[in-house]
C-alpha cells in the first residue's frame, strides 16, 4: 500500500445498478459494491432498473390496454422482489442503504440512474454483453452525462481491491480525469503501470507518461510506465494481452468520443474494452 492511501478521500457514496430478471440479485455489481462499502465505510444507493418489454408485435386498442396493465404489474412485482432481497443482502453486510426502483417500463431505463449518479463519487454496474442494448445505454448514459466515475464489472468478477492496475494513458484530458477519479484505488495498490499504445494517434500534444508518474508520485503512487507497438490496428486487443499477461486486476481509463454532439459515438477501443474486458474497467469522460 503507497504512503498516501491513509489521507486519500475514499469513495464515500456508492451507487450500484442492477436488473430486475432472475439475475439481478447475483449480479457481480452488487456483490462488489458491497465489498467495496465493506472496506471504505461508504453508503450505498442501490437502484434497480424495469424488465424489458415483451410487446407482441400486433396488437387491438383492447388487447393494448390490456397488455399495459399486466406490465405494469409485472414490472412493480419483479423490480419490487428485487429491491427487497438486494437491500436486504446490504443490509445484512453492516452497510445503511438507500433503494429506488424503476416506475414504469415506459420512461427513459437510464434516466433516473443518471441523476442519482450526479450525487454520488462512483457508480457500479455490470458490463454488458454484446447482445444488451438497454444496458449499452446505460452506460453511455452515465459516462456522457452523469460527471460520475463508472466502475464495470464482467461476469468473471474481479476485486474491487485491485493490488494491481492498469492506467491506459494517452495524455489526454479524459485519461487525466480517470486517473484523478481513480485515485481512492490507485494509492491502495501495490503496482500501478501506465500503458500507451504507440501508432495508435498523434501524442505530441498530450501529458507524457513521465509527467504522469511524477503526478501521482506527488500522491505516494509509484507508478511504472509501458510502451507497447500496436498490431493490425487492434490496440484494445493489444491492452488486453497485456493486461492478461501481467495479471492486472484492473484497467483505469478515459472513455473517448468521437463527436461534440450528444448523439456522440464511442471511440473504437473503448467500445472494444467494454465488451470485452478481462478485468473490472473503471471510466471517466
Amino acid at each position: 500500500m503507497s504512503r498516501s492511501a491513509a489521507c486519500c478521500e475514499p469513495f464515500r457514496s456508492i451507487l450500484v445498478g442492477i436488473a430486475s430478471d432472475g439475475e439481478g440479485t447475483q449480479s457481480q455489481a452488487l456483490a462488489q459494491a458491497v465489498a467495496l462499502a465493506q472496506a471504505t465505510d461508504s453508503a450505498v444507493s442501490l437502484y434497480v432498473f424495469a424488465p424489458h418489454l415483451g410487446a407482441p408485435l400486433r396488437m387491438s386498442a383492447a388487447t393494448a390496454s390490456m397488455w399495459l396493465a399486466q406490465e405494469a404489474e409485472r414490472l412493480e412485482k419483479s423490480t419490487s422482489s428485487v429491491t427487497h432481497k438486494a437491500s436486504q443482502a446490504i443490509s445484512d453486510a453492516g452497510l445503511q442503504v438507500v433503494a429506488e426502483h424503476a416506475g414504469s417500463p415506459f420512461d427513459s431505463r437510464s434516466g433516473r440512474f443518471v441523476q442519482l449518479a450526479r450525487l454520488h463519487d462512483l457508480a457500479i454496474l455490470d458490463a454488458a454483453d454484446i447482445s444488451d442494448a438497454s444496458q449499452h445505454t446505460v452506460i453511455e448514459d452515465v459516462l456522457f452525462d452523469s460527471g460520475c466515475p463508472l466502475l464495470l464489472f464482467p461476469r468473471n468478477a474481479g476485486t474491487v481491491k485491485p493490488e494491481r492496475v492498469a492506467i491506459a494513458w494517452d495524455g489526454s484530458a479524459r485519461s487525466a480525469r480517470a486517473v484523478k477519479d481513480a485515485l481512492p484505488f490507485l494509492v491502495r495498490a501495490e503496482t500501478v503501470v501506465a500503458v500507451t499504445v504507440e501508432g495508435e494517434k498523434d501524442l505530441s500534444r498530450m501529458a507524457p507518461g513521465a509527467d504522469l508518474a511524477t503526478f501521482l508520485a506527488r500522491h505516494g503512487v509509484e507508478c511504472s510506465l509501458a510502451t507497447l507497438a500496436v498490431e493490425a490496428g487492434d490496440v484494445a486487443g493489444r491492452l488486453r494481452f497485456f493486461v492478461t499477461l501481467e495479471g492486472m486486476e484492473m484497467i483505469v481509463m478515459g472513455a473517448f468520443v468521437h463527436s461534440r454532439f450528444r448523439q456522440a459515438i464511442l471511440g473504437g477501443v473503448t467500445q472494444s474494452l467494454l465488451e470485452h474486458s478481462p478485468v473490472p474497467l473503471f471510466l471517466s469522460h
